[in-house]
């Protein structure tokens, strides 16, 4: 029997550029940075004094059903899948129809869980004998005298998708937890779910606020930010010889995935086609990619052969990109292992070069910014290129948007735990 194809009809996003998909997507294409000195809190003091942070208003529900969306990374949630749902001009489901939806949902750590969490593990843990112990001092000193209890609302995001749910009118909820490839491993889960005849609507994404007073110095002492401080526009800068970290971002962002029959019985208007996926496990190190790229090619080649396409159908690279010395030495060896000669004959950009790197977010808005490039037909750049390094050797589309008919875009997401998903997007010909 042949599998019902998947399709894309709605996009939303509450991230550092802004809260409108089709604005982000061009300020991307036009090499807009939305990264800076962090503002949540002061960051003086530590290895890593940047973010890209959501620095606007916007609006979002205070109240989904019987949730109550009290923090901030609820509203970023309650927002994106509203403005997705909005741009795919459906409404919740009620009765029998909630069967046919489903939410998958990648929750990252919400805003107050490590503020507030944070200092109560320090005290317990100590912190005499970490060397880098003084970058927390500050922090440390904040420990809460109330009762531990207090405040624990904040720690769970166990409702956020319950929330999207709600808004959606799905019976199905899912959540997906592999790190940094999380948001494309929604993407994926979403896709096989109508795929296989499960769903007809999946509304999919990831939401992450890691720009906190623990988690920034505490990726710093992985080595894993950069500590550009005194130049934060020129932070990030995947692919060349003089990254050093990537920059935390936070935000949601969300895509409605349908049935093509179910799309174009109501319809729809039909923007791209999710024609693959593939997923693999480095099992290699916990912070560290395999250096070799097996597994990260092992993806991109399941995610092909899934679409049913050559190599050298591929237009476009998204890469995962991240401007840290392993991760992008590794993904440019394995995109050339994956893709043969023809890795020489497009490009590969970073969208993480403008709004550095959402974590549980970033695949989602990566994908939504993927089937932009389809529609609009521009490159997106990556910015911040200065120095070819000679392991990195693509054509990363340096500096300025590329126009550029693109009909197929192979996205990548790796994660920490050698967690790695890639995504095809296709240009839809109905």
């Amino acid at each position: 029997m042949t599998q019902p194809k998947v399709v894309v009809t709605g996009m939303g996003a509450i991230v550092p550029h802004g809260d409108d998909v089709d604005q982000v997507y061009r300020d991307v294409a036009g090499g807009v940075n939305a990264c800076g000195r962090i503002t949540k809190f002061d960051p003086t003091g530590f290895l890593c004094q940047i973010g890209s942070e959501v620095r606007y208003q916007f609006d979002a529900p205070t109240e989904v059903g019987p949730y109550t969306v009290h923090n901030e990374a609820l509203r970023f949630t309650a927002g994106a899948a509203e403005r997705a749902l909005r741009y795919a001009g459906l409404t919740a489901a009620t009765g029998e129809g909630m069967d046919r939806r489903t939410v998958v949902l990648s929750t990252g750590v919400g805003p107050a869980n490590i503020n507030f969490l944070g200092p109560i593990a320090l005290r317990v843990h100590g912190v005499d004998s970490d060397p880098y112990a003084a970058d927390l001092s500050s922090f440390y000193a904040q420990a809460p005298s109330q009762p531990e209890a207090e405040g624990l609302d904040d720690f769970h995001l166990d409702t956020a998708a319950p929330i999207a749910a709600v808004l959606a009118g799905a019976a199905h909820v899912y959540n997906t937890a592999s790190a940094c490839a999380s948001g494309s491993h929604a993407v994926a889960d979403g896709a096989a779910l109508i795929a296989r005849g499960e769903a007809d609507v999946a509304l999919v994404g990831g939401i992450c606020t890691p720009v906190t007073r623990v988690l920034v110095p505490g990726f710093a002492m992985l080595k894993a930010l950069s500590t550009r401080n005194d130049d934060p526009e020129h932070a990030s800068r995947p692919f060349d010889a003089g990254r050093d970290g990537f920059v935390m971002g936070e935000g949601a962002a969300m895509l409605v995935l349908e049935s093509e029959e179910h799309a174009k019985a109501r319809g729809a208007t039909i923007l791209a086609e999710v024609a693959g996926w593939g997923y693999s496990c480095d099992s290699y190190r916990l912070t560290d990619p395999e250096p070799g790229g097996v597994g990260m090619r092992l993806c991109m080649v399941r995610a092909l052969e899934r679409a049913g396409l050559p190599a050298e159908a591929v237009d476009h690279v998204n890469a995962h990109g991240t401007s840290t010395p392993l991760n992008d030495a590794a993904e440019t060896l394995a995109i050339k292992k994956a893709l043969g000669d023809h890795a020489y004959k497009i490009p590969v950009s970073s969208n993480k070069s403008m709004f550095g790197h959402l974590i549980h977010a970033a695949g989602a808005l990566e994908g939504c910014l993927s089937v932009k490039t389809i529609l609009e037909g521009i490159v997106p750049p990556t910015i911040n290129y200065e120095t070819p390094d000679p392991n990195c050797d693509l054509d990363y589309a340096p500096n300025v948007g590329r126009e550029q008919k693109v009909d197929v875009v192979l996205k990548n997401s790796f994660g920490f735990g050698g967690m790695n998903v890639s995504v095809v997007y296709k240009r839809y010909e109905g």
